[in-house]
């Protein structure tokens, strides 16, 4: 009896009655969990299947169609059809040179208290741009920029499009290990750089024999530099370009060649070059042009790693429209006072940061007086490069209702954004993700099964991309690229490409699925690859990594949001038998391994926590058992016991470590990083400590003294050094004398 069924009030009953010759279904669901469209899409792919095995009661279950014909229609074009008209056949460095046409006058660039015309910055690019060809580069060629973000920093992207090449930015904060590499793999013959940065190149220089000129853009070196290893290589200064011509070079370059090459993080413990072409970020730029509404007025903030996707189009996007680009480093972004007071000042039209910054922000701008936390000039926030909270979204919006919230989603080869979901008003509160949008104009995205076939709308698959943003690949690894950009099999309904160009898809290996109104929903990924703080990072490559240290015999690590959207990285290891001892021991192993990772891999890949287990846990098919690893403990006491802060200063270190990682009682002997620090706290716990004892305390002096004590012997040292300098070090002899790299 059916009545008796639905007095169970399930949440959703499927019932079937056999009458004469008719067979009747029927669905009773419980209407706050599902809704009549999505019932509706059930039933239409249940008939669908039904009609397919009747047709033919020898299909074979991988050919039953779910999809009808006007299904497959909805989902390829109707849910796709955005075709728009932008300048993708013109290089980056053309379009800027139009628009410096049209406004030489306008601010292009701030970086802090300097600032650029349009003319100016387009003058000075030319000049280095004619020493790059002076130099013999070639079309379409690779220039390693390794420097911090600055004004150089763009004008060394610039000079590299005018004279023909892509160019490669190589963080300086790396471990040199994975710098090597990078300089290496890339081949490049060229790069810039700053002279501070020249004695970190001197350890890398023998094993990148194909590099033949370093150019420094930031100084003038009084002395020649000469090298005296059998490779030929010289080094300029900024004496070799800044008198040359500032005239716009004839270009020879195309919109189908290489713009920019980025290393991603790999399972095998090399990252990978992904390439994008000239065309494929242009589409990317317009298309938000459209999006976002942007005019003449405006003002982006350059505030990602010059590593990420994002940095490019923060650097690039406002000098095609004749708006500003607004350059701020790490600490400015990272402490939210800093961030707040800047977006103000320099009347920020749009900001655009990951989740753990934006929360920052939020919790910052929560605790201002309503007149005082006005940002007037701010039109759009968008919160990019890991999936944010609903709650955050609306706290935000209930501050700010006038900014909205842009949820954009896109990886590195494809041009970075590919989906965006405009947030114009809180959602409800029980909803449970925010969409990650429908597709920018020029690209059609496909949700597909492991047979590459099209999904039903709100079934689970990969995200996959194809048209005109999606890039040429890995550099010089074609197992990977064939692996992840494969031959689009719905080329009927593809965005029209340049000749001669292979209509492609790229596989994201994130999992998402189709919304009934033509949006996508991300649900995380299919392989072990996270973003954490908006870098890629393959869990593989930590493990690998790890398992090279001599004490470690198995290693897994994984993720943990222990609280929304702050998301940190844990490593569990199992040490090998001859390194198991006692509980003091075990806490040397652990320091042991945190300092082994951080001279092979950039802070953000640095777990938060490091877990040592006699074993990893299986499950019954004899896998890890990830679900069964064991939480961290953040608040782990020191194998010295607690002991209280005894001097002035360790109380201010103390008071400062628990403000950023929001704990109390901090003894002396804590790990920073045992108590959940990570890299960005680490610059957040910094800048205090600077602007609290007036010293410049580098960034590394956390990571090489991670106690309170240890931390406080580094301080006082450099406040003693500080009060003996009596003598100004600006009178000194600036002559300086060679150097070998």
């Amino acid at each position: 009896n059916k009545n008796d069924v639905l007095k169970l009030n399930n949440d959703i009953t499927v019932s079937f009655l056999a009458k004469n010759d008719n067979i009747c279904g029927s669905i009773d669901y419980n209407e706050a969990i599902f809704s009549s469209e999505n019932i509706k899409l059930v039933t239409d792919y249940y008939t669908n299947i039904i009609d397919s095995i009747l047709t033919n009661d020898d299909i074979k279950i991988s050919d039953i169609v779910v999809l009808s014909d006007s299904d497959t229609h909805k989902i390829i074009q109707e849910f796709n059809y955005k075709i728009k008209q932008y300048p993708v056949d013109i290089t980056i460095n053309e379009l800027f040179e139009k628009q410096v046409y049209k406004t030489p006058k306008n601010t292009a660039v701030v970086d802090g208290q300097t600032k650029l015309t349009y003319q100016e910055l387009n003058e000075k690019a030319n000049q280095l741009a004619v020493m790059l060809r002076q130099l013999g580069l070639g079309k379409g060629e690779f220039v390693g920029i390794f420097k911090d973000r600055d004004i150089n920093f763009l004008i060394a992207i610039l000079a590299i499009y005018k004279a023909g090449g892509a160019y490669v930015p190589i963080d300086s904060t790396y471990p040199s290990n994975r710098i090597e590499y990078m300089l290496s793999n890339s081949e490049v013959q060229f790069l810039l750089t700053d002279t501070s940065l020249l004695t970190v190149l001197t350890e890398l220089i023998d094993k990148c024999p194909q590099l033949k000129s370093v150019i420094c853009l930031d100084e003038v070196i009084t002395e020649s530099i000469q090298l005296t290893h059998k490779q030929e290589l010289t080094v300029y200064d900024q004496l070799g370009f800044v008198n040359l011509p500032q005239d716009n070079l004839e270009p020879i370059n195309d919109a189908s060649d290489p713009a920019y090459m980025l290393y991603t993080s790999g399972s095998t413990g090399l990252p990978k070059g992904a390439i994008v072409r000239h065309d494929g970020a242009v589409n990317h730029i317009y298309a938000q042009f459209d999006e976002l509404k942007l005019t003449e007025e405006f003002c982006f903030l350059q505030s990602a790693p010059s590593s990420t996707d994002i940095s490019v189009w923060q650097f690039l996007a406002p000098l095609l429209i004749g708006g500003r680009t607004v350059i701020v480093d790490i600490e400015t972004v990272a402490i939210p006072e800093q961030l707040f007071k800047v977006l103000k000042s320099e009347e920020i039209t749009v900001v655009e940061l990951v989740p753990a910054l934006f929360g920052g922000l939020l919790e910052h701008t929560s605790g201002i007086p309503s007149n005082e936390r006005e940002l007037p000039s701010l039109k759009w926030m968008m919160v990019v490069g890991e999936p944010v909270s609903v709650n955050w979204v609306n706290k935000w919006l209930q501050i700010y209702p006038e900014i909205k919230i842009v949820n954009a989603y896109g990886p590195t080869e494809a041009a970075d954004d590919i989906t965006q979901f405009i947030v114009d008003k809180p959602l409800p509160e029980n909803q449970r993700t925010i969409p990650i949008g429908k597709p920018l104009a020029n690209l059609n995205l496909y949700i597909l099964d492991e047979q590459m076939k099209l999904l039903p709308i709100g079934a689970p698959g990969e995200i996959c991309v194809s048209g005109i943003g999606v890039g040429a690949g890995y550099w010089k690894n074609e197992e990977k690229t064939k692996l992840s950009f494969v031959e689009n099999p719905f080329a009927d309904a593809s965005q029209k490409l340049p000749a001669n160009r292979a209509d492609l898809i790229y596989k994201t290996g994130d999992l998402g699925r189709w919304l009934p109104d033509g949006n996508i929903e991300f649900l995380g990924r299919i392989d072990h690859q996270v973003k954490i703080r908006g870098f890629r990072v393959e869990l593989g490559e930590i493990e690998a990594f790890l398992i090279q240290h001599q004490a470690v015999k198995e290693t897994v690590v994984v993720v943990r949001e222990e609280n929304p959207d702050d998301k940190r990285l844990v490593a569990y290891v199992v040490p090998k038998s001859e390194f198991c001892h006692d509980g003091s021991t075990s806490s040397e192993l652990i320091q042991q391994l945190r300092d082994f990772l951080q001279e092979k891999l950039p802070g953000h890949m640095v777990p938060s926590a490091i877990v040592q287990l006699e074993a990893l846990p299986l499950a019954p098919s004899g896998k890890i058992n990830r679900a069964a690893l064991p939480v961290p403990s953040y608040n782990q006491e020191s194998k010295l016991g607690f002991v209280a802060p005894r001097t002035p200063t360790e109380q201010i270190v103390a008071d400062i470590w628990g403000q950023v990682l929001k704990q109390e009682n901090i003894g002396i002997h804590d790990n920073f990083f045992d108590l959940g620090g990570h890299s960005l706290l680490a610059t957040q716990a910094i800048s205090r400590l600077r602007e609290a004892f007036k010293i410049e305390l580098p960034l590394r002096s956390l990571f090489e003294s991670p106690t309170v004590a240890q931390l406080v012997e580094n301080i006082e040292k450099m406040l003693t050094v500080q009060q003996l300098q009596l003598v100004p070090t600006n009178g000194l002899d600036s002559d300086r004398e060679e150097i070998e790299l």
